[in-house]
């Protein structure tokens, strides 16, 4: 499918904007949340969930259900794993996760059953919602589990620009707590999950109504950050965007990814391959060698059960560099080292892990908050671009 077949398709969905036509553009804030626990091989599960894999869905299955799985939990350093921004719908202010590895956006009904934990805010019909009789929608997780519900279309407002009759997929079950009042997809509308008429994204919808047909995720090493809406703020980055076409069938934001080193040490021509880009999950997945390159220049380095890359706690990490159309960038090692595993040993895990099945590499939020981000689909051709961080 081409980039402007696709475009057309997700534009398809009918929703009434309020804005001036190509004139908004704003900025709206996110706000890490607090680290908490973080369990490697449910974060895998998930992932292999919702992304390309080299597995059958059948084999997938079996595998989790037949298997064995070790697991490792880690208490990450910093925060920033998760970032919650507000976000209005109908008369209520929800904290989000904008993820731009998926294409639902999904609230906490005031039925959700299997929530864990207080905080959450529930979503209540207002006047400025609409039931969508017999639609619904369902997101199946490795194993079999689901998060499912039913369909409104009511306002959504993220800044000054407001979406009536934007799809809300309301849960009435989720398989586990997260840390936000729901999710705001990012992604190509083509994966959406609302049948039987797949809805529209949030950027989809107000894309028309922006100066420029982008945003861009600028999430902060220091902790919180922001998400541009229809400009770039320059004083947000130094020096040029790099852009680069999204490639593969439209529905991630994936690219492709050259050479890459560790420190000072490059590996010759071999490439990291296709990527994508997900805010929604904070590690950076890489093929096997890439990995055993990278933490071959990390004294002590052990690779335990879990898939967990295991280190010294006071070991200095090298700075991870990559190549994007011939432009050479770095996330320092310092970012590297996610959080204690092993306390008794003093033994710490690495945001670098294997992709193992996922067919695509993967970089997730740890990666972003050390750039500017930019997704655009100006002249309906997607494309990514990266610039660094002022």
């Amino acid at each position: 499918m081409t980039g402007k077949l696709a475009l057309a398709i997700l534009a398809s969905s009918a929703c009434a904007l309020v804005a001036e036509p190509r004139g908004a553009a704003y900025s709206v804030d996110a706000v890490a949340a607090a680290p908490r626990s973080f369990d490697f091989e449910a974060e895998f599960r998930k992932l292999r969930s919702r992304h390309p894999t080299t597995e059958n869905v059948d084999k997938r299955q079996a595998g989790v259900a037949g298997q064995q799985e070790g697991s490792v939990t880690v208490i990450p350093n910093d925060p920033g794993v998760t970032y919650l921004t507000p976000t209005i719908i109908g008369n209520q202010t929800f904290n989000l996760i904008y993820d731009t590895g998926s294409a639902d956006l999904w609230v906490f009904g005031n039925e959700t059953s299997n929530i864990q934990g207080p905080g959450k805010t529930y979503y209540f019909p207002s006047s400025s919602a609409q039931l969508l009789p017999n639609y619904n929608w369902t997101i199946t997780y490795s194993g079999g589990s689901s998060a499912n519900g039913i369909v409104y279309t009511d306002m959504v407002k993220a800044g000054p620009v407001v979406a009536e009759k934007q799809a809300v997929e309301v849960a009435t079950y989720v398989p586990s707590d997260i840390d936000s009042d729901g999710i705001m997809g990012l992604s190509f509308g083509i994966i959406n999950q609302v049948q039987p008429v797949p809805q529209a994204t949030f950027f989809e919808t107000v894309a028309p109504t922006l100066k420029k047909k982008v945003f861009a995720a600028n999430l902060r090493p220091e902790g919180n950050g922001s998400w541009d809406f229809g400009y770039l703020d320059k004083s947000k980055y130094t020096g040029d965007v790099t852009y680069t076409p999204v490639v593969g069938n439209m529905k991630h934001w994936t690219i492709a990814v050259g050479e890459y080193g560790a420190g000072n040490k490059t590996f010759g021509t071999a490439t990291i391959g296709n990527t994508t880009v997900d805010s929604g999950s904070p590690l950076i997945y890489l093929p096997d060698q890439v990995v055993a390159d990278y933490y071959s220049q990390v004294p002590e380095y052990e690779l335990t059960i879990g898939e967990s890359n295991t280190f010294p706690c006071n070991a200095t990490l090298p700075d991870f560099t990559f190549k994007i159309e011939g432009q050479t960038f770095s996330v320092p090692g310092q970012h590297l080292n996610f959080g204690v595993t092993d306390p008794f040993r003093q033994r710490c895990a690495g945001v670098i892990v294997g992709k193992r099945t996922l067919r695509n590499s993967l970089f997730g939020s740890i990666w972003m908050k050390n750039f500017y981000v930019v997704h655009s689909t100006e002249d309906e051709i997607p494309k990514l671009g990266l610039a660094l961080q002022a």
